[in-house]
């Protein structure tokens, strides 16, 4: 039996070590969960600011957008500034799970695209619908009663949104900015800790035009610089996931 004794107090030990990690981790996870919480109570009260600020002021700032089709559209002027909070219940109580800041940008320009092939048609009806374009599409039918003309009337603004998310187990905040600087997607990556009211005047600054470092702002921005600098000089490397 002494054997078995020996065993079982083996497999004792070792239950015992994985309920300390599994404690250990669920107090790392909670702390990082409430770090994460305290750095989107900072940020909110920072947009909710600046959204006031910038509809106030109503800046003359002026972009262009590649629009496929259209070619390049100028004289887009932000406007509208909104925040929203989107929260998750835990018990009773509500935290935030993602903040957004949204505005359009608006030209007095009218943007008419006309297609005459059926695969260019649904290939813009796509592209408008990925980028959240609205539109109007008057459609033509030939004699077959196929559609084989199309003339898309584009609602002359484009949507933008700053999305702040988060990885709340590992206490890392994403910040994704859509449609701002063209119709592309942007994600940024920091430590819950990076995420400073620095970062968040750079932020502001970058949404307005003004000289920034917002970019290169953050470990993970910094690491993947030097990793495509690597590639550029003919190096292998791997490029970390987030």
């Amino acid at each position: 039996m002494a054997f078995l004794d020996d065993l079982k107090k083996e497999a004792e030990a070792q239950k015992q070590q994985e309920m300390l990690q599994t404690q250990s981790k669920l107090v790392a996870v909670s702390q990082n969960f409430l770090l994460v919480q305290k750095r989107y109570k900072e940020i909110h009260r920072y947009l909710l600011e600046l959204v006031n600020q910038l509809n106030v002021l109503n800046l003359d700032l002026k972009r262009a957008y590649y629009l496929e089709g259209a070619g390049m559209i100028d004289n887009f002027r932000p406007r509208d500034y909104a925040l929203s909070v989107d929260s998750i219940r835990i018990g009773q109580k509500d935290f935030a799970n993602t903040l957004v800041l949204r505005f359009k940008c608006v030209t007095d320009k009218t943007i008419t695209v006309e297609r005459n092939v059926p695969t260019q048609i649904d290939n813009l009806k796509e592209y408008l619908w990925q980028n959240n374009l609205k539109y109007q599409c008057t459609e033509y039918k030939n004699d077959r009663g196929l559609v084989s003309r199309a003339i898309f009337n584009i609602t002359s603004e484009i949507p933008i949104t700053v999305r702040f998310s988060a990885d709340f187990e590992n206490a890392k905040i994403f910040i994704q900015t859509k449609n701002f600087g063209g119709l592309t997607v942007n994600e940024y990556i920091y430590a819950a800790e990076e995420v400073t009211s620095e970062l968040l005047d750079e932020l502001a600054k970058y949404l307005i035009d003004k000289p920034n470092k917002f970019r290169d702002m953050g470990r993970h921005q910094e690491s993947m610089r030097e990793l495509r600098r690597q590639a550029r000089l003919g190096k292998d490397v791997i490029f970390p996931h987030a």
